[in-house]
């Protein structure tokens, strides 16, 4: 119970925008464990749940050093104990591989999730079947499958209207959000995506409004970008326009939910591919090659 109630106190703390009160919740828990003795089970519900948070805050660095820790692998045997581990594995693989959809991130959190959605239907584990859904969602959407990510979310929304909820959509940030503006476009749910929709933070509709600009018409440009000697991947092109709309490097991180080295490194590489040194260099070169 101790448990329950501390992870619950910081997701509303970290709901209402208390990031460090949220991770200081987790923190005490932790040491409240280790004083009382706590299960090892128990301790690693909490160190899962603290990278949760991390990736909520943008931190992929925390929580790749979690998973690292963790022993957990994506071939491990599906346990509906260690479910919450697992999941939170998912989301850092999720995250991992929306900063390099080349890797194999992205494949491995489909498996992974797949497997879990198996178990929790078997156990009739609506709640778990529901959060699985909605990860399956965005990984399938991060691998730039929309279809496939719209299937996944019509079907969570078809389940999850009757019983009005709504966080677990919102926390997910401004790829849900992304998400259900595409499935409002296509009158899916339309009364409950409407709310949902009106429940995200204003800063995450702007933040997923000018992504979704940033990101619309990327095959356009692969004929003017092959111009390059080396051209640009997609993730610097989207990195490029967000330069181009006046963002920081921290903004972008939020915005593409990766960390903020990892932003630095795309700005480092696409400065390399223009032959450019600064942000107004960039933009003023890929004006030049009609990439914005």
């Amino acid at each position: 119970m101790i448990l329950w109630g501390y992870t619950a106190l910081a997701r509303l703390e970290q709901a209402r925008g208390n990031s460090a009160r949220a991770l200081d919740l987790l923190d005490e828990c932790m040491q409240l464990g280790r004083a009382h003795g706590f299960a090892a089970l128990l301790a690693r519900r909490v160190a899962a749940s603290q990278a949760q948070l991390a990736l909520s805050q943008g931190n992929l660095t925390d929580a790749v050093r979690w998973a690292g820790a963790s022993g957990l692998h994506t071939d491990d045997e599906i346990s509906y104990p260690r479910e919450a581990e697992q999941l939170a594995l998912a989301r850092v693989l999720i995250a991992q591989g929306r900063s390099d959809p080349t890797s194999q991130h992205l494949p491995d959190a489909l498996r992974l999730l797949d497997r879990l959605l198996a178990d929790a239907k078997a156990g009739g584990r609506m709640g778990s079947v529901l959060e699985i859904l909605i990860l399956r969602a965005l990984t399938v959407q991060a691998q730039g499958d929309g279809t496939d990510a719209l299937a996944s979310l019509e079907q969570v929304l078809s389940l999850a209207e009757p019983e009005g909820y709504m966080r677990i959509f919102v926390d997910e940030g401004a790829p849900m959000a992304e998400l259900l503006q595409a499935a409002d476009a296509r009158g899916v749910a339309p009364n409950y995506v409407a709310k949902l929709l009106a429940a995200f933070p204003d800063e995450s509709r702007i933040e997923n409004e000018e992504l979704r600009n940033a990101t619309r018409s990327n095959s356009q440009f692969s004929i003017l970008n092959s111009q390059l000697p080396e051209p640009l991947t997609e993730r610097e092109l989207e990195v490029l326009r967000l330069i181009a709309a006046g963002r920081s490097n921290a903004q972008i991180a939020q915005a593409l939910v990766v960390a903020v080295s990892t932003v630095k490194a795309h700005v480092n590489h696409l400065f390399g591919k223009l032959a450019v040194t600064s942000r107004t260099q960039a933009i003023a070169r890929a004006q030049e090659l009609n990439l914005l």
